[in-house]
């Protein structure tokens, strides 16, 4: 898998990576930069009137961070694929995965309105 990536203003300031048929959101409390369910995290990022935020999905070995890894967990992945999409469900990314479980590490600039999010699968 070739990385991809987009630059893109995110309203709402949060961006979900999820699988592409479960939609199983996790409960955003405000506390914190990332929230999750067995098959979705919610990453904050920078709010669309300040900016573009960067994301960028891979594999984990091509776009590893040495820092500010913000999440590191096994996602349920049945359909194959892995969407990265707004709160208003507008497809920002899609990349197909090779099993029905996906380990799925992010890693950001270190700040709750960050303007890069990194997503390094496995």
């Amino acid at each position: 898998m070739i990385p991809k990536s987009a630059r893109t203003p995110v309203l709402n300031s949060l961006i979900m990576v999820r699988d592409e048929h479960v939609r199983n959101y996790p409960e955003i409390d405000g506390h914190g930069t990332v929230w999750s369910t067995t098959s979705c995290v919610a990453v904050s990022c920078l709010p669309d009137c300040d900016g573009e935020t960067d994301i960028v999905v891979g594999p984990a070995e091509k776009v590893r961070q040495e820092e500010n890894l913000v999440f590191d967990s096994q996602l349920e992945t049945p359909s194959g694929c892995i969407v990265v999409e707004t709160v208003l469900k507008e497809k920002i990314l899609q990349v197909p995965v090779p099993s029905s479980r996906t380990r799925v590490r992010i890693w950001t600039n270190g700040v709750r309105d960050t303007h890069r999010v990194i997503v390094g699968l496995s």
